[in-house]
């Protein structure tokens, strides 16, 4: 039996969906991901220091490097090509989030749109933890997360072109890991869409805080 490599999987699927991908993408941000986007820049200030786990082709990378200080990693060299077109200010990583080391406190603003459906369900406590050690006190995590409790399968030919891995937690026990590595959960909302060619899709936004110094003092 051959043993599945997520991040390889996701790697050559989004290298092999190129345009496909990121002409899909472009067609599907006027949607609740739109919406999600203008309540981000509203909550992180200019100066901000922003990483976006996923960044893809940069579809929301020049609004987010607006005035700040903008990082965005992604598994794919090729979607990171057209990342640098679209936001030349921003500095872009070609990496495995779960491997890329930041130093603590880091950044401002974490920030993924859909790229946590990539991650394997057993996985996710770790990537959690590393993210919420990037960020200064008082920082959020905005991002995107799946529903369904799936552990972990490849969709084959999504999109018409590329095998894809997917994995996902139900909404209870995301929030539930995200506040066991110290998160608050400031704002949740789940939406289902109809994606272009896919049909139904549902999603649970969020926005999760790390507590401030005086926070975690009045904790304590």
């Amino acid at each position: 039996m051959r043993t599945v490599d997520p991040t390889r999987i996701v790697q050559q699927g989004y290298d092999d969906l190129d345009d496909t991908y990121r002409r899909w993408v472009e067609r599907a941000r006027d949607g609740y991901r739109s919406t999600f986007l203008t309540r981000i820049l509203a909550q992180v200030p200019e100066g901000a220091d922003v990483l976006e786990i996923g960044c893809g082709p940069g579809t929301d990378a020049a609004a987010l490097a607006d005035g700040r200080r903008y990082v965005g990693i992604d598994l794919s060299d090729i979607q990171l090509a057209h990342a640098r077109v679209v936001a030349p200010a921003g500095r872009f990583l070609h990496g495995d989030v779960l491997r890329t080391p930041f130093p603590p406190a880091s950044f401002d603003a974490v920030v993924s749109f859909y790229a946590f459906n990539h991650v394997p369900q057993d996985r996710m406590e770790l990537l959690f933890g590393r993210l919420v050690s990037w960020l200064r006190p008082g920082g959020r995590l905005f991002g995107s997360f799946g529903t369904l409790d799936n552990p972990g399968a490849v969709e084959p030919m999504w999109l018409g072109k590329a095998d894809m891995y997917f994995s996902s937690l139900p909404v209870a026990s995301t929030e539930a890991l995200l506040k066991e590595v110290g998160f608050g959960i400031e704002f949740a909302e789940t939406v289902t869409e109809i994606e272009e060619g896919q049909g139904p899709a549902t999603f649970h936004w969020v926005i999760a805080t790390k507590p401030s110094k005086d926070e975690v003092q009045l904790r304590s």
